[in-house]
């Protein structure tokens, strides 16, 4: 091997090395849809850390990496579905006549 390609490969190492050690955190400004979705309980600390949770389907699980998409997504400002059950609510209404308000 000639001298001069010694320098040469070795600001290819380096380079290779600090290639594979880069920061991969999603950048600032790619903003999770878990801020902005009914579901989330979204938590921040006074210096800057956040906590994300998702309550879809009743239980809280930790949302550990930014969000872009999401079945359960429910927007916070939109309006809200009413769920009505029928079919359990009997026949009989004079059950209770003593509380009945006529």
């Amino acid at each position: 091997m000639e001298l001069w390609m010694a320098p040469i490969i070795v600001y290819a190492l380096i380079a290779l090395i600090g290639f594979a050690r880069r920061d991969r955190t999603v950048m600032a400004t790619q903003v999770s849809l878990c801020l902005t979705c009914a579901n989330a309980v979204v938590t921040r600390g006074v210096r800057g850390p956040e906590w994300v949770a998702c309550n879809y389907g009743g239980a809280m699980r930790p949302v550990k990496f930014t969000v872009c998409e999401c079945t359960g997504y429910s927007a916070r400002g939109g309006a809200c579905k009413l769920v009505t059950i029928e079919g359990f609510v009997r026949e009989n209404r004079e059950v209770f006549a003593e509380v009945r308000i006529s």
